[in-house]
């Protein structure tokens, strides 16, 4: 009888044993159910957002000293007194043209694990020489541009030589190049960037004063303190806006000509406002901003309605009559701030935001009727490829942010698309497709090579600048859609 006692009081407490994990699971169910419910989905892309592993395993950095140790014993420097471009010795075996033939048996010679990363040189030469030489060597020649240059402002953290690269594609006497330096950099990283901008008269390195994140804080600000430099230089025509790991993907003469074709229209990609990234607690009126002074010619209906919104890219090109006014004709300070407040996302409503409010006045502006039609529309400077929920639309299976991050297996692409660069190219993933990019352009460049691509008629299309040239005219209708559109990027992979 004690023993049965005993049973029926174990089997009791096993039951109510088990009756409390199940009480545990449901309160831990309910709380990510809770979550869930009261998190924003902004938040849960902040929590969450994986991070591109760019660590590389030692059979690859073996594989890449493999190739280097060959081009070094092969090295003569031939391609300098030939007046052509001289690549890195980890990719001088890269055949770029084979690819851009669409040699598929060849590309997967560079993919997979024979891809080819950059390995930053630990003794890389930093003296004046030396930078100069490996951007603008003396034998080469520059002509003239139209439109007296273009302006450039980006923000970097990291991998110099890939910075370098770039300031050497897009390199003219003409040209302009302002760095905003993240804080959190290595040193040698900032000492690196002030010793650039040392021995380069064009290049302009920012005080590093402010942090920059993937949320997009301060990311405004440090284009705007790069236009407050170089609205005081003289000639440039157009300011391009770029990122860490953007890659020119046009020539210094194709883009004079192109932005001579947009006519003093700016060029963002813009699409109705994302939920939830601007705080509406805050008072988004012009008055409310402190936009403009006493004596403006602003009415008092605009200054005391609420702005018209839109989200895009922070990257972005503008004419230097809209750098101008954005500097000296209107106070952005407080409008930068409040975006700055922004959870995520802040910074790529700022300029957009700005562009669809004609009654503003600012110069190359657009308008918000096709985004009330739910049309997007379009821009040049930037090209992306979108990767939602899935890495099967991207060449190279990468993606980061729901964004691929491209490779030699897009080159094709890089050579047609009439964007003006492309979103993003990791050079620790894969840097021959960064080599291959500032090749072609070198050759168009400097060696008189045709860019069959090229349509100016495109250009002269595109939604926003039909409307810059015609909107003033009487009776003009404005059409959301253009009749040119580029191949489909699908197209251009083998």
């Amino acid at each position: 009888m004690l023993i049965r006692r005993e049973e029926k009081s174990a089997s009791l407490a096993m039951k109510m044993e088990e009756c409390t994990y199940m009480r545990l699971g449901i309160l831990a169910v309910s709380s990510i159910l809770i979550c869930f419910y009261t998190t924003s989905s902004i938040d849960f892309l902040i929590m969450f957002r994986p991070k591109f592993d760019t660590t590389l395993s030692f059979e690859q950095k073996a594989f890449v000293y493999e190739k280097m140790i060959r081009a070094f014993r092969k090295m003569d420097h031939s391609c300098e007194r030939q007046g052509v471009y001289c690549k890195r010795p980890e990719t001088q075996h890269v055949d770029c043209g084979r690819v851009l033939q669409g040699d598929k048996d060849y590309l997967s010679t560079l993919t997979g694990p024979s891809r080819i990363p950059l390995i930053p040189d630990p003794y890389l030469n930093m003296s004046c020489k030396a930078i100069n030489s490996r951007i603008r060597p003396h034998h080469l020649h520059f002509d003239p541009l139209k439109l007296s240059g273009t302006a450039f402002a980006r923000i970097v953290y990291t991998d110099y030589e890939f910075i370098e690269k770039q300031i050497q594609v897009s390199y003219h006497p003409q040209n302009y190049f302002c760095f905003a330096v993240d804080k959190k950099s290595p040193e040698e990283f900032h000492e690196k960037m002030r010793k650039l901008a040392d021995c380069l008269p064009n290049v302009i390195m920012l005080p590093a004063t402010e942090s920059y994140d993937s949320e997009g804080h301060n990311n405004n600000l440090a284009h705007y303190k790069c236009m407050q430099t170089l609205i005081s230089r003289p000639g440039w025509s157009y300011l391009m806006l770029l990122q860490q790991h953007d890659v020119i993907t046009k020539s210094v003469y194709e883009l004079d000509r192109i932005f001579e074709l947009l006519g003093g229209a700016n060029d963002l990609w813009m699409s109705k406002e994302t939920a939830r990234r601007r705080n509406k607690k805050l008072k988004w009126t012009p008055r409310a901003l402190k936009m403009f002074g006493n004596d403006s010619a602003i009415s008092e209906e605009v200054l005391d309605s609420e702005l018209k919104f839109s989200s895009g890219y922070v990257q972005g090109s503008l004419p230097r009559n809209t750098v101008e006014w954005m500097v000296r004709k209107v106070d952005l300070s407080v409008f930068i701030d409040q975006w700055n407040q922004s959870k995520y996302g802040g910074d790529e409503q700022y300029l957009t935001s700005l562009n669809i409010n004609p009654a503003l006045g600012m110069p190359g502006h657009f308008t918000d009727e096709c985004l009330n039609q739910d049309v997007p529309v379009p821009g040049i400077t930037r090209f992306s490829r979108w990767a939602p929920g899935s890495s099967k639309y991207c060449a190279t299976k990468k993606v980061r942010n729901e964004l691929c991050i491209f490779g030699i297996e897009d080159f094709r692409g890089v050579s047609g698309i009439p964007a003006l660069m492309f979103n993003k190219m990791i050079p620790a993933f894969d840097y021959s497709i960064v080599e291959c990019t500032a090749e072609l352009i070198f050759n168009r460049t400097f060696l008189g090579q045709v860019n069959d691509a090229f349509d100016e008629e495109y250009y002269k299309n595109l939604v926003t600048v039909q409307y810059h040239r015609y909107h003033n005219e009487p009776g003009y209708l404005l059409n959301c859609t253009s009749d040119y559109t580029p191949m489909e990027y699908d197209k251009y992979l083998l």
